[in-house]
């Protein structure tokens, strides 16, 4: 029986989302590979089918998100790639994505480009993924199930460069409210660097933290943000500078 896993590395919630729709077109038992979590290998079949999500950092997909990724192996799998950005630009990050996947033996059939809220600077993509970017995602999803009974690869060039560009650490602070902090200690279980300490959860190590933004959006009291001179200068500048709207980009 065919089985269906949703692989995703999701900080923010949006990606997860995106790749749920998706999933949703197909009749098949699912299953899920949260990155965020799941740090150990994992092969998969020929009669499996994974739809794989990667928010895009700075053009790339995330360090901690690839590592993770390239544990894990396919059997002439077929493969579903979803690269999300917060309407700036997917950059490198899709054909990353679809690489590492065709190199540990995935059997990539599509792929798509899709935007959602930006995870740091909030003022760009407010409210997206939308309803009409839902809909072309579930329209992708429907074309993913011709494909798979088609038996066809992906036939389309997808955006991004060779050799992909740099990884960049952003020179953000993660500051926590200690005034609004009650030590649940959710954001040292959900930080996937471990970057926050257990003995001080109001604490960061901002040379392993990759501003994923994880702790933020779990923080139920609203304690953990951007705070400081870069993040505030940029922050404008950013958002003027992304405030056109990109749309959904499917690759078949």
């Amino acid at each position: 029986m065919k089985k269906i896993t949703r692989i995703f590395f999701s900080p923010s919630g949006t990606t997860k989302k995106i790749v749920d729709k998706i999933a949703t077109n197909f009749k098949y038992e699912k299953e899920i590979c949260d990155l965020l979590h799941f740090n150990d290998t994992k092969e998969f079949t020929d009669s499996d089918i994974v739809i794989v999500g990667m928010p895009v950092f700075s053009g790339r997909i995330p360090k901690t998100a690839r590592n993770r990724l390239l544990k894990l192996t396919g059997n002439n799998t077929k493969a579903i790639a979803v690269a999300n950005y917060g309407n700036a630009k997917v950059g490198d990050a899709l054909i990353e994505l679809v690489d590492i996947l065709k190199e540990n033996n995935f059997d990539v059939i599509a792929a798509i480009s899709t935007v959602s809220h930006h995870s740091i600077f909030n003022g760009v993509a407010v409210g997206r993924p939308d309803t009409a970017d839902m809909e072309k995602i579930n329209e992708f999803g429907q074309k993913c199930v011709e494909k798979l009974e088609s038996g066809e690869s992906l036939n389309s060039e997808v955006p991004g460069n060779r050799p992909y560009a740099d990884y960049k650490q952003l020179p953000f602070i993660v500051s926590c409210d200690q005034n609004k902090c009650i030590f649940c200690y959710d954001c040292v279980t959900f930080c996937p660097e471990n970057a926050i300490p257990d003995e001080d959860p109001a604490d960061v190590d901002l040379d392993i933290c990759s501003r994923c933004t994880a702790c933020i959006h779990i923080c139920q009291e609203d304690a953990r943000s951007f705070t400081g001179e870069a993040f505030e200068t940029k922050k404008p500048v950013f958002e003027s500078e992304n405030s056109e709207r990109k749309e959904v980009e499917l690759y078949l």
